[in-house]
């Protein structure tokens, strides 16, 4: 039998790159099982290793991120000494936004790769860029078999939690996001029935003993009546999860629902706390909005995350007292401020002059939003702020979300960064 290897490079930059596992590659995986072809899948993931060596396959499969590329070409080369003969498939977001930074790969899949991997395994493939579609997907239950599913680090209410998805794709265009051109190619979103999320979390809590759930997908509280319905089912099990939400759009009856369904956290990319900003970022929010959902969560006893993004184009040291004045005003649980990244295929990166850009740093290997020292990669200069001024101002608002703290449960990272 023919073997295919589906690998996920360490992020060498992360403060923590094993908190859960890689979600994307074992769906592949479970693609290629319920495919009719004979091949044996094994998932390697490297997360929290800075030293690994690679077995013999037939297929090695690689997942790459803007700031892991040099990274991925050292896996691709050591992959082909092992196996001269191996095909090599390259996916994920920054394959999809430059599919010609991976010439040294076979393949290279763009968008989704639920159906691609399977065209290019039975040989129906005849071009090297290969373009997948969100409707490939079925959602189908990810191949957890393939992974230590305790080996990772994410708690929730102090135990091993899961990733999970219920749905794929996003129906906002934020100019910032990295998976931007992944939404695009994949269309309009798709959604598992409640019934389908319900058999699977069932499975998983009967076999694996796990009732802890990370919710990854981009908006959890997409479609109230679908989410009711879910929620409806979910409750039963008993199980606690954490989920992202979407100001502006949620209403306060949807946090009632989360809370009663089990729901612990809820996170929302909040970004800033100034309009200003959030215009620019073409976020279709209001900071009145963001300022409701963190009540709301409050109020039904769900703890609040709010994710911040810091030097976008039009920041200054007026915008940050702003977004200070909003933490201290909303006072969500939970801050966590990445730094703007221009990644490659967003609005910002193709426009760059537009968003008041003066100079970029083209330097991969920098962009990182937040690094194990706790501060993220500065990349561009605007009319604004340059990158040295931009630095001053990170560092001085870094350290007043460290003196402000943080409330509710922490996983070990955040237990580093704000002690």
């Amino acid at each position: 039998m023919r073997t295919v290897l589906l690998i996920h490079p360490p992020h060498l930059n992360s403060i923590d790159d094993r908190l859960d596992a890689p979600l994307g590659l074992l769906y592949l995986a479970a693609s290629i099982r319920m495919s009719s072809l004979d091949y044996d899948v094994q998932v390697l993931d490297l997360s929290g290793m800075s030293e690994f060596t690679f077995p013999r396959a037939d297929v090695y499969g690689i997942t790459a991120y803007v700031s892991s590329l040099s990274l991925v070409e050292e896996i691709v080369f050591a992959c082909r000494k092992v196996n001269p003969c191996a095909k090599i498939v390259v996916g994920g977001a920054h394959a999809s936004a430059c599919p010609q930074d991976f010439y040294f790969a076979d393949y290279v899949v763009r968008g989704y790769g639920e159906r691609a991997i399977v065209d290019i395994l039975n040989g129906s493939v005849s071009d090297a860029i290969v373009v997948g579609s969100a409707h490939d997907c079925t959602l189908s239950l990810p191949s957890y078999d393939l992974v230590d599913l305790y080996s990772y680090r994410r708690r929730i209410l102090g135990k091993c939690s899961v990733p999970f998805v219920t749905s794929r794709g996003c129906p906002y265009r934020c100019a910032f996001c990295g998976m931007s051109v992944m939404h695009e190619l994949g269309g309009t979103c798709i959604f598992a029935s409640p019934e389908q999320v319900y058999e699977q979390l069932h499975f998983l809590k009967s076999v694996y003993g796990i009732d802890r759930i990370n919710f990854q997908d981009d908006v959890f509280t997409l479609g109230k009546s679908r989410l009711e319905r879910m929620l409806e089912l979910i409750a039963p099990l008993g199980i606690k999860f954490r989920c992202m939400g979407r100001a502006g759009y949620d209403d306060e009856d949807t946090y009632r629902m989360l809370a009663d369904a089990g729901c612990v956290q809820v996170c929302w990319g909040i970004e800033s706390g100034s309009q200003f900003l959030l215009d620019r970022m073409k976020k279709d929010v209001s900071v009145n909005d963001n300022f409701n959902v963190i009540q709301w969560a409050r109020k039904y006893g769900i703890t609040s995350r709010a994710f911040f993004i810091l030097g976008f184009p039009g920041e200054s040291f007026d915008t940050i007292q702003e977004t200070k004045r909003f933490i201290q005003e909303a006072d969500p649980d939970q801050v966590f401020v990445s730094n703007f990244v221009p990644y490659p295929g967003t609005d910002v990166w193709e426009n760059w002059r537009d968003y008041g850009i003066t100079y970029i740093d083209r330097d991969y290997s920098k962009f990182y939003q937040v690094s194990r020292d706790g501060t993220g990669g500065v990349i561009i200069d605007t009319e604004w702020l340059t990158r040295d001024e931009f630095r001053k101002l990170e560092l001085e608002f870094r350290s007043w979300i460290k003196s402000r703290g943080l409330k509710g449960e922490l996983q070990d990272y955040e237990r580093q960064l704000y002690g």
